[in-house]
């Protein structure tokens, strides 16, 4: 039977919406129920037990210890608002042989299917597409007809200009007028000076922020042979040169442009995740709803 997660057999089923389906279905499926319970209320005290209770709260731990009926009490939560920043710069539809979907096809898909899955626990969501400017904004809702909106869109999206991200955060961040969870997927081929005035002015807003770096297996790995031509993903130009001589320098400058956009974040207490294009969805949505009740618990 076919891993429906790996993004090999994902990558094949042709539409957003219907691989969103698969997926949160199928990730539904494989979790037991009971990992979902407490999502839609939080435990907030104990009250002494009174005549017409009822007995399903009463708390037999701390019966045991004080030789008293308690009951526990519970808060309904209010409804998180997410809102999904996909980055559309050309370079997010560069795609190797080895990938099974370009950066920006699996970026859709995973923002696609956290809607989705959003949308089941009746949440809110909203969608910003960006490049060196905001092409889309979607507002945060959960409804089904604004669930195929965030897709059409997500499904129309064609390759931009240069990647932005601070920029985009900055004309956005003034849009906003309540607080919530911000997630971008974005390659980050993107100047860091901006940056932190984007994450400053997020900061300031109340704004929660987690930043997914999408990339390619090649881009991570480099296993380049023989002479080879290097295209620019943002209009850098070419270069025509061997790979050895190459690869220590590009790993290097890789890693020292990641570790500063993640000193950038960290000032604001922001996240900065790794998501490859070969990483199994099942692992993204799983992370994702961890996190989203971590978020709910401290917020």
């Amino acid at each position: 039977m076919a891993d429906i997660f790996d993004p090999e057999t994902i990558g094949r089923v042709k539409g957003l919406a219907v691989r969103s389906l698969r997926l949160v279905e199928s990730f539904m499926v494989g979790m037991h129920k009971s990992r979902l319970r407490g999502i839609s209320t939080e435990f907030a005290q104990h009250r002494q037990y009174v005549y017409g209770d009822d007995t399903k709260h009463l708390d037999w731990k701390v019966f045991a210890k004080t030789d008293r009926f308690y009951v526990k009490e519970y808060e309904a939560e209010t409804s998180m608002r997410v809102r999904f920043m996909v980055d559309t710069s050309r370079s997010m539809f560069y795609k190797s042989d080895e990938a099974a979907m370009s950066k920006y096809e699996y970026a859709a898909t995973v923002a696609a299917t956290l809607c989705y899955l959003l949308m089941q626990q009746k949440d809110t969501f909203g969608l910003v597409l960006f490049d060196e400017k905001i092409r889309a904004v979607l507002p945060a809702k959960g409804s089904g007809g604004h669930f195929r909106s965030v897709v059409d869109a997500l499904s129309k999206a064609e390759p931009g200009g240069k990647t932005d991200l601070g920029g985009a955060m900055l004309s956005l961040a003034p849009q906003i007028k309540q607080k919530g969870l911000v997630v971008v997927l974005s390659d980050l081929v993107d100047e860091t000076d901006k940056l932190a005035y984007g994450l400053g002015q997020m900061s300031f807003l109340g704004q929660d922020v987690i930043i997914f770096h999408v990339e390619d297996p090649v881009e991570r790995d480099f296993p380049f042979a023989g002479q080879t031509i290097f295209l620019g993903l943002e209009e850098e130009g070419k270069l025509l040169c061997e790979p050895r001589d190459l690869r220590n320098a590009y790993l290097a400058e890789r890693r020292r442009h990641l570790e500063s956009i993640r000193e950038i974040s960290l000032r604001f207490g922001y996240d900065v995740q790794d998501l490859h294009t070969d990483t199994r969805l099942d692992e993204v949505l799983s992370g994702f709803l961890s996190l989203r009740m971590a978020r709910r618990r401290f917020r």
